[in-house]
């Protein structure tokens, strides 16, 4: 390769552009000790950049001085933020960061080519506003109905009152980051970055949604469920660990597993099986 050649086409430009930006924020999120957050921006760039890859033949790159002088001062405007760690808003600036560099690649006519990254962006950028949409129904009082209910089916003479989980010798409450809000969105963000991989249908991404988001929740009810026979039993050290970051993390991997075998049983594995039969059709 000529790189003399490449390092004059202005793609690789954005290319190193993006892959700085998106360093950078995951670079602030490392020292913001937000492990979720953390996993999903992750999992965010990694299908935005898979996202860009397959369609990089087709994306036309032609931007005007307006549209590239408009996303440079959006990219300079992060830039600056991120100077301090406090001013860089961890879900707003990748959106603003994503929207500099369509400017600059395509211009505002040809944003509409990168709908479905910009989407995924946004949605970031509003998570804290689907919190806080999971938080107004009452979603601890949730978690801890059905968490008792699991102590209950598995044996346990435990109940509820309120947000309490009393078992005869402990009890626990379900607070802030127990009511599962971060594992639920967690779940929806993975649910909505497949459907953008793999084509549905819209009962199956539907389905796919709702499955993801439940999967969330029960994981970390099963969670609070471990949390409460704990400390019924006294093992502080353990409650501790499962009520820390590694635990949940731990949950949430799990969570993950299953949703990605039921993704893979229901719908990659059909196609794939769909697609192997019509080859072996055609040669024939």
């Amino acid at each position: 390769m000529n790189w003399s050649k490449s390092l004059r086409k202005p793609q690789y430009w954005i290319v190193a552009l993006a892959a700085a930006l998106a360093t950078l924020h995951l670079t602030i999120l490392d020292q913001s000790d937000k492990p979720n957050l953390m996993s999903l921006s992750i999992l965010v760039w990694l299908t935005i950049a898979s996202l860009v890859w397959d369609k990089k033949d087709q994306l036309k790159l032609d931007s005007g001085i307006f549209s590239s002088f408009l996303g440079g001062t959006l990219i300079v405007f992060v830039l600056l933020r991120s100077i301090s760690p406090a001013g860089y808003h961890l879900l707003i600036s990748p959106f603003v960061s994503g929207l500099g560099l369509g400017l600059i690649a395509s211009g505002v006519k040809g944003l509409n080519q990168y709908w479905k990254e910009l989407f995924i962006l946004g949605l970031l950028a509003l998570s804290s506003t689907l919190e806080s949409m999971l938080m107004a129904i009452d979603l601890p009082l949730l978690t801890a109905k059905f968490s008792n209910i699991v102590l209950w089916a598995t044996g346990f003479n435990s109940y509820r009152e309120g947000l309490s989980i009393i078992l005869p010798t402990g009890r626990v409450e379900v607070y802030g980051a127990c009511s599962g809000v971060e594992s639920i969105m967690l779940m929806f963000f993975i649910a909505i970055l497949f459907l953008f991989i793999v084509p549905l249908n819209r009962i199956q991404q539907t389905i796919c949604i709702i499955v993801g988001v439940v999967l969330g929740f029960l994981a970390n009810v099963i969670r609070v469920a471990i949390m409460a026979v704990l400390v019924a039993f006294s093992n502080e050290e353990a409650f501790k660990y499962w009520h820390g970051d590694d635990g949940s993390l731990v949950f949430a991997l799990v969570s993950v597993l299953i949703f990605g075998m039921f993704c893979w049983l229901t719908y990659v594995r059909p196609i794939s099986l769909t697609t192997h039969s019509e080859e072996d059709v055609n040669f024939e």
